[in-house]
């Protein structure tokens, strides 16, 4: 793909690196800075975004990676972004505190999105506008209207994306997509996707009642911009750091946070990554009373044209089972272990350790120098994260109703409503 917006020094590196990119080094974690040993045309800068948690861990792999320098963090917390840059010691990198200023650096040829969800949407579609390409945390964006602009804007300034469900990158997916296709399972007719509530954080969630009192917001946090396009509202700190992701303005509660992961994995085995279902039926109860309105008890039925069903609850363990007429196969999330109803299923098959991360950043990396697509891409990442919106939207209405995948609309004109969020001023899609 020829991008009209890469600068000299990455058309240079972009081009002359293609007949090389077999060469990455599978994930192995070098000295620090052993990139110095590389030339400039041979190095991705990499530019990182939101680095809460998963953007930390991120960063710490990416930037002891041969063929990447870190030049740039954005955070909206000064006192984060100073205890990274401080790990770099002389070399230094850019900070910033507002992504679009570094966005502008025509210096950097690649962008790493974690911020939280409310964040992917706008970002995502700012980095593409700039030429950068891009790896962004799932669920690849909070609503569908957000998803839809993202993918527009990935394929018009021809970047990369990756999105981040890495358990799609793990050695098992793969096997049971094979042994599927080879028709062992026979004609696949339901999908179960499991999603328990077992997890302290989840259980804490489902205790917590009502709204806490404002509180100061931190010395050095700017909770404005945090906030974005959502509407203004007080500080606390149970709003922020991680428990944002249940509350719907900024997250889509466990059904986007793992159910992206697991109902993924059921999307690229079966090879729906441009498609998703008709027939949209949810029920559930939100979370608590007060601040947490995410669903966390939920049962749903997606329906395809095919007729295959998509089942999901809170039965465990987590993952995804695939139903045929001649057995059932499935597949753990984390990890991607395989087991299979009858066992013989999987005789023979011996699976290679799982590899987390690595390999989903590997693919990442090597797309951005070969131009190829990498294994989850932008409308991969949409069609998951357009399926759980869609259960959200239907625990919301408490109705069940039909799905274009074709035209991404419904025939109720109150699912439309709520495809995409009313941004407050000054931020908009079009911005």
């Amino acid at each position: 793909m020829s991008n009209p917006k890469l600068t000299r020094r990455q058309f240079t590196q972009r081009s002359t690196l293609l007949a090389g990119a077999t060469a990455f080094a599978a994930s192995q974690p070098l000295a620090a800075f052993a990139q110095d040993k590389l030339p400039p045309s041979e190095r991705i800068n990499l530019g990182f975004i939101g680095l809460g948690g998963m953007g930390t861990g991120h960063l710490n792999d990416f930037r002891h990676r041969p063929n990447v320098e870190v030049v740039a963090l954005c955070d909206v917390e000064s006192k984060r972004l100073e205890e990274l840059k401080a790990k770099f010691g002389e070399r230094g990198v850019d900070t910033y505190r507002d992504y679009r200023e570094l966005l502008a650096d025509d210096n950097i040829d690649a962008v790493v999105i974690a911020t939280p969800d409310h964040w992917h949407g706008l970002t995502g579609i700012a980095a593409a506008r700039a030429g950068k390409d891009i790896y962004c945390e799932k669920p690849l964006t909070n609503s569908i209207g957000e998803g839809r602009a993202l993918c527009d804007a990935v394929q018009q300034n021809n970047v990369v994306l990756q999105t981040g469900s890495h358990e799609r990158s793990n050695p098992g997916p793969s096997v049971a997509k094979e042994l599927i296709a080879d028709g062992k399972l026979g004609e696949i007719h339901t999908v179960r996707i499991q999603l328990p509530l077992a997890d302290d954080h989840l259980q804490e969630v489902n205790a917590f009642r009502g709204t806490p009192e404002p509180m100061d917001v931190p010395e050095g946090f700017d909770f404005d911009f945090w906030l974005g396009h959502t509407p203004k509202v007080p500080y606390t700190e149970r709003r922020c750091h991680f428990w944002w992701r249940f509350i719907s303005h900024y997250g889509g509660g466990e059904m986007t946070d793992r159910g992206c992961h697991v109902i993924d994995l059921a999307q690229m085995v079966l090879g729906n990554d441009d498609t998703g279902p008709t027939s949209i039926n949810a029920i559930g109860e939100p979370a608590s009373p007060g601040l947490y309105d995410a669903c966390l008890d939920f049962r749903f039925e997606n329906r395809f044209a095919n007729g295959l069903r998509m089942v999901g609850n809170n039965q465990g363990p987590r993952g995804v089972w695939f139903e045929g007429t001649e057995g059932k196969l499935f597949i753990a999330v984390h990890g991607g272990a395989l087991t299979a109803e009858p066992a013989s299923l999987l005789s023979g098959v011996e699976l290679p350790p799982a590899k987390h991360h690595g390999e989903h950043r590997r693919i990442f990396l090597e797309s951005v120098k070969t131009r190829q697509s990498p294994n989850a891409p932008v409308e991969a990442g949409h069609r998951t994260a357009t399926i759980c919106h869609l259960n959200n939207i239907a625990l919301r209405l408490g109705r069940s109703f039909h799905w274009d995948p074709k035209t991404e609309q419904s025939d109720d004109a109150n699912v439309n409503a709520l495809l995409t969020p009313k941004m407050r001023a000054p931020w908009s899609l079009e911005s």
